[in-house]
């Protein structure tokens, strides 16, 4: 099998970070417009498109993931199947101001390259803020 070099690795997780920027700009205006509407259920339409956004963040963060050590990997996973179990059907107006706070923790992931496979900081703190909220709506 072949190894890849550090310096690939490097740049696909840069870039798959590049595509979550672009994919959280997108999802924050969805979500800021909902909020300012102050409904307590998003309209379908958006609803529907806050789903897809949250696929294609997902599908990003998984693909760093794989760039990653199982500890990251597994934390990763987890935070995936919390925000899938809550907004699988309807986004609802508690949702959208999580997830836009969510947004800002993605954000805000910094990449440790110095070690292969590679760590994230942050993750702790944005699963944490789900399992509180989410789980109080259970």
């Amino acid at each position: 099998m072949e190894r890849l070099s550090k310096e690939y690795m490097v740049n696909q997780v840069k870039a798959h970070k590049d595509l979550i920027r672009d994919a959280t700009d997108r999802l924050s205006e969805i979500l800021y417009r909902a909020r300012v509407s102050k409904n307590l259920q998003l309209k379908e339409k958006d609803s529907l498109a806050v789903r897809k956004t949250l696929h294609e963040i997902v599908s990003e963060l998984s693909m760093i993931g794989g760039y990653c050590d199982g500890w990251t990997r597994n934390y990763i996973n987890k935070t995936v199947s919390l925000i899938g179990e809550q907004v699988s059907t309807r986004v609802t107006y508690l949702d959208a101001v999580l997830l836009d706070l969510w947004l800002m923790k993605v954000n805000g992931i910094i990449v440790d390259f110095t070690k292969v496979p590679f760590r994230l900081s942050q993750l702790k703190p944005i699963l944490s803020i789900l399992e509180k909220v989410f789980r109080k709506k259970d």
